[in-house]
């Protein structure tokens, strides 16, 4: 059994085909001194192809551009005996010392066979820090969702942010530190990134395609770049001489599973998981029998398809109208605190509705056509919910999923061949939620979503000489995506069906005639009404890529040149409000607010109103250009110097037709300023009246921009227009030199310590996403936003403008920097075992961070001039900022930093004798401004105090153990007993993880105006530590909740980003996995794989958010208390034929 499944380990890496890497050593007679002009061989076990060079005048060889697999090294010199040494795995892209290979004196028709140490890889010819997922690995890990990219949180240094639980785009993580953004997975060198996010991986593969995965993470080679974080290379499998191929068959059940811990609190029982996976793949040779190929050398193919047709369930908890409340009655509407939420008339002096109820005379239609198009309440344990939600939700999505691969190598001569691989991913999610990125909490529209992902790369190598050969690549990526409603789905969110009959500015723009959407902020977990603003979808995606990679060996210098040529287009579209969208949330200073959202929308009253004027489409374009140099250089037999260059030009992300504008501060001209309509009394009517003319316009119109007054778009610049501003708004700031510097030394010179130190400078182009705004306002769009008004008269406010927001940004445009730096020790410590302790560091620069231009000043209401005398309270906030004329101006700034600093360390030994198993921990910290591309700063507060502190991916320890067992057999010869106790494996991963850093927030039982700020918010008050001893944690106080105090009025708060760490992990993952053999060449395995075995109960999340009633108590009774855990026990049982 053990020799079956070390044949099936070893054939793994052998049949992958993409990421070359070299074989170097030095050849040396029994004396110590060098042998020059030795003929050295290496033979591709698998293929049987064979690349022959010569040492050189110091006794060493470097042979580049070899495949990944087993390799075979025969040394011949005349007068010496010829040395076989077997048993060489040469992992993908690695740069592998064979060391010091001595020849006895003798002739060379005898022969010395040696067998290499497998899996023992000291590297001591490079500073890289990097690791490898072997097929074994691959082949017998538990990955509850086959997605190869989980697998990747194996390794030190990363932390995984999310795992998809099935084959698709939901696996992230964080490598040394860096954003999630940062990293790129390639598919034999195709990169399958999506450059719209830079994170969501979308060429997904089956794992049983896949021959081994290797994760560049610090201090790599020039030659490889295009990302500044982890570069994550799968390999795929090829055909090898000899037929190989699987037949397989994953099940997972609700039956087979334990429940969650909250559905068993709630009572409610498993909701349906359903998994079926079926896969297969076949390779080998294509032959015509006497006619082509007889030789099995020239020409392989593999073939391979995953199919998952998946069903799942989705659970979640709700607020939606009381029968009541939809007629106006809230009589019986209580907040979480069990009290009455008193509703009053805004146009009888903000009095109290009489029995808390509005005449069903003053029910406005349209706002309870809103409130009726919601499912009723269906909970009302107040006991459990605490007044959270009265709506518990189950659905079920449908969403197949299959992956197919196809590769054909190509031996045209020895000295060239060609690799194509043809790689496909496909989806289609079908359910009123669970869309890629879309999860609505209630069931509004049902949907229909499918992405169509293919690639294609092809590979050509040439063999110049034993001392130079190349390497050319070409890739095509493409990543359509589509989502539509049926018919009768969008005639149930009509308008005409929902009865909502109030029009809007730009009607022809909602060709299906939808409903608007709505926020009810204030009712807590309210359900919304959201249609996307992308909806429906036909997006296309296409990249090329080219590149080239030149290796000469030159005595001890091993020398690479290349460069990288990469080109992508995307449509995104619209992106809109084009349905509408009415904000009904409570807010202190909106002279019509009832005091509850429910109730405004009832009155038909709003805090906001807002519509596109046009739906944009962002036509995008983009490419970079890259070169490199890089040399590896013996310049002892102890100690080899990487030194390299890699240079990045980055064409800055653009619209094709350039139909893009911005804003810029120093094209605002004050003097030209638009006026806005202002508030004033006629009588007793509330009216708004042009700041100039003096002319009277309906309330409505109030904080509209007042007509012949000023420039309504002042600041505004359409793409290529202003010739003092870049083309596309940002610099093209040339070439950008990435040094890269590292050592490794052999101290001893036996091969089996390395002590290796790098530094290397790495850049990235940032996401489409953050650029889509700039197809989205004025004057190509606009968004007019009405503050304060009645739905009732919201048309009379048409064909006026109101101040909408604005996208800026810094035309310097540095590009993001990320400097990374490691030192480490390795040792073989026996057993097969290598050791690695180091050190491993980086720091982020000009990195993504936005920051709000035209933000109203803290203490800004508190003044008597911000006070509108026709209702005694603030102004809106458009009256109040700086820039008169707009609302929020975000502009987006190359400014922020992180850095990160770590102690790793790591054991593995690759699989003999029946064991494998890894070992990896990680101390670190990481502090950044913000963890995503764009997030804000504050424009008042120093950001150092206000945005600087533990990112949301920072764990301060992270252990990861996998291990592969093959259980001895038994030692008796009984047949019965051969058959049920021999071929027993058991493999696991364990995971123990400190939890995410948690900041706390908070909210209030009545309006309170804090910071005097429409724009600003406040944090709480922290008056001491509030981390509580562990052995004082309990389910319903995990911290110290009274340390947390409502700011007072004036003040911010002085809580920083995060106040606590939230759950830590502590996880088993086990699998029992029995083979059967067929024949010497032929099995069938039977696997039970368990997830959290032991049903640990692993809570994920803690109730952070206090509420204070007036008198400033927290009156939040789940504040503290854990809110959501990991999976409870998933079994998943599975059922293999491999030959």
């Amino acid at each position: 059994m053990r020799s079956l499944i070390l044949a099936a380990v070893l054939a793994a890496p052998a049949l992958s085909q993409i990421m070359t890497g070299s074989i170097s050593g030095r050849v040396e007679d029994p004396g110590g001194l060098a042998i020059p002009e030795a003929s050295v061989s290496v033979t591709h076990l698998a293929t049987g192809r064979e690349r022959t060079t010569m040492t050189g005048m110091t006794g060493e060889f470097t042979l580049t551009g070899l495949d990944p697999g087993e390799y075979r090294l025969t040394v011949r010199k005349q007068g010496f005996k010829q040395v076989e040494r077997t048993g060489i795995v040469l992992p993908a892209g690695m740069l592998l010392s064979a060391g010091t290979i001595t020849l006895e004196i003798g002739q060379i028709a005898e022969s010395v066979t040696v067998t290499a140490e497998r899996g023992a890889i000291v590297q001591t010819v490079s500073a890289e820090r990097s690791g490898v997922i072997t097929g074994t690995q691959l082949e017998n890990l538990q990955i509850l969702g086959r997605n190869v990219p989980s697998l990747v949180g194996l390794l030190p240094g990363v932390v995984m942010i999310s795992e998809a639980a099935g084959l698709d785009r939901g696996t992230t993580f964080s490598a040394l530190g860096n954003r999630r953004t940062q990293n790129q997975i390639t598919v034999d060198g195709l990169p399958g990134t999506d450059h719209g996010n830079n994170f969501e991986f979308k060429l997904q593969q089956s794992v049983d395609s896949v021959a081994e995965v290797r994760i560049l993470l610090s201090n790599y080679q020039a030659e490889y770049g295009n990302a500044a974080g982890a570069t994550v290379e799968m390999v795929l499998k090829s055909g090898t001489r000899e037929f190989h191929g699987l037949g397989s068959y994953f099940k997972r059940h609700e039956q087979f599973n334990a429940n969650n811990f909250f559905n068993n609190r709630l009572g409610v029982p498993k909701p349906r998981y359903r998994y079926n996976t079926w896969t297969y793949n076949l390779g080998g040779p294509v032959t015509i029998p006497r006619l082509f190929n007889r030789n099995r050398d020239k020409m392989f193919f593999f073939w391979s398809q995953e199919f998952w047709p998946r069903k799942d369930s989705f659970t979640s908890t709700f607020t939606v109208p009381t029968e009541l409340e939809r007629r106006g009655d809230f009589s019986q509407t209580l907040d979480v605190n069990n009290r009455l939420v008193v509703i009053r008339d805004p146009f009888a002096n903000n009095q109290p509705f009489p029995g808390n109820v509005i005449p069903p005379a003053r029910v406005d239609p349209n706002g309870a056509a809103l409130l009726n198009f919601f499912v009723k309440p269906n909970f009302f344990d107040r006991n459990i919910s605490g007044g959270n939600y009265n709506y518990v939700w189950t659905t079920e999505t449908s969403s197949p999923k299959s992956a197919h691969t196809l590769k054909v190598d190509y031996n045209f001569t020895p000295m060239d061949i060609v690799y194509v691989t043809f790689a496909a991913y496909s989806e289609k999610n079908e359910g009123f939620t669970q869309m890629p990125g879309w999860q609505e909490s209630w069931p509004q529209y049902f949907r229909v979503f499918k992405a169509g992902n293919k690639g294609l790369a092809a590979r050509y190598t040439k063999v110049v000489s034993p001392t130079v050969s190349n390497e050319f690549h070409f890739g095509w990526f493409t990543n359509p995506e589509t989502m539509q409603s049926p018919p009768e789905e969008l005639r149930r969110n009509s308008r005409e069906a929902v009865g909502f009959k109030a029009g809007q500015f730009f009607p022809q723009n909602n060709k299906y005639n939808l409903i608007p959407n709505a926020t009810f902020g204030g009712v807590p977990g309210a359900a919304e009404l959201n249609i996307n603003g992308r909806f429906p979808i036909d997006d296309p995606y296409h990249s090329l890529t080219w590149t080239d990679k030149l290796s000469v060996v030159r005595g001890p210098h091993t020398l690479k040149f290349g460069f990288l040529y990469d080109w992508y287009m995307l449509g995104r579209g619209p992106n809109a409000t084009q349905f509408g969208a009415f904000n009904f949330g409570r807010n202190v200073n909106n002279p019509l607010d009832t005091g509850w959202a429910y109730a405004n929308a009832a009155l038909g009253v709003f805090n906001t109103y807002t519509e596109s004027s046009a739906i944009p489409y962002f036509n995008v374009r983009s490419s970079r250009l890259e070169w490199f140099a890089q040399d590896n250089w013996r310049l002892t037999k102890r100690l080899t110097l990487d030194a390299g260059i890699r240079v990045s030009r980055f064409v800055p992300i653009h619209d094709r037709d350039n139909r893009v504008s911005a804003f810029f501060l120093h094209r605002y001209d004050p003097a030209k300023a638009p006026a806005l309509i202002a508030p004033a009394r006629v009588g007793n009517v509330r009216v708004g009246v042009h700041p100039v003319t003096g002319q009277t316009y309906p309330e409505a119109l109030i904080g509209a921009i007042a007509p012949g007054v000023g420039e309504p778009f002042n600041g505004m610049v359409l793409g290529g227009t202003d010739a003092s501003l870049p083309k596309y708004f940002l610099k093209n700031r040339g070439w950008h030199w990435g040094p890269r510097i590292g050592f490794a030394l052999d101290p001893f010179g036996t091969g089996k310590t390395s002590i290796r130190g790098g530094f290397g400078i790495f850049y990235e182009q940032v996401a489409q996403n953050q650029w889509s705004p700039f197809v989205n306002q004025p004057p190509l769009v606009q968004t007019p936003q009405v503050y304060y008004g009645r739905i009732a008269t919201l048309l009379s406010s048409a064909g006026f403008l109101f101040p909408t927001n604005a996208t800026s940004v810094d035309p310097e445009g540095h590009v993001p920097t990320t400097m990374n730096f490691s030192f480490s020790i390795q040792r073989n410590v026996g057993f097969g075992t290598v050791v690695d302790v180091g050190y491993a560091g980086n720091v982020g620069r000009h990195l993504l961070w936005s920051r709000a231009l035209n933000a109203v000043p803290y203490g800004t209401h508190f003044r008597p001039e911000a006070i509108d005398p026709t209702t005694n309270r603030p102004y809106p906030a458009a009256f109040l900022r700086p820039v008169r004329g707009w609302n929020n101006i975000t502009q987006l700034e190359h400014a922020s930093s992180s850095n990160y600093h770590s102690l790793q360390v790591s054991a593995n030994r690759r699989f003999q004798q029946g064991l494998q198993f890894g070992f990896a921990w990680t101390w670190s910290k990481t502090m950044n401004y913000g963890d995503e591309d764009g997030n804000g700063v504050s424009p008042f507060i120093p950001i150092r105090v206000w945005n600087y502190g533990l990112a949301s991916y920072d764990r301060t320890h992270v252990v990861k153990i996998n291990w592969i067992y093959d259980l001895p057999a038994p030692k008796w010869d009984h047949p019965l007993a051969s058959a049920l106790l021999r071929g027993w494996q058991l493999t696991g991963i364990t995971t123990f993880q400190s939890g995410a850093p948690t900041g706390v927030g908070f909210s209030t039982t009545t309006a309170i105006d804090i910071t005097g700020s429409p724009t600003e918010g406040a944090r709480v008050v922290v008056t001491g530590d509030p981390v509580l001893p562990k052995s004082q944690r309990t389910f319903a106080r995990f911290f110290r909740t009274e340390v947390f105090k409502l700011p007072a009025v004036g003040t911010w708060g002085n809580a920083a980003r995060t106040q606590f760490r939230g759950p830590g992990i502590n996880n088993w993952d086990i699998s029992a996995i029995k083979n059967f053999r067929l024949r010497e060449s032929m099995r069938l395995q039977w696997r039970c794989e368990a997830y959290n075995v032991f049903n640990h109960t692993q809570f994920s999340g803690v109730n952070a958010t206090a509420r204070f009633d007036a008198q400033g108590n927290q009156v939040n009774p789940l504040f503290g208390q854990m809110s959501s855990a990991r999976s409870a026990r998933i079994l998943q049982l599975a059922l293999r034929f491999v030959f």
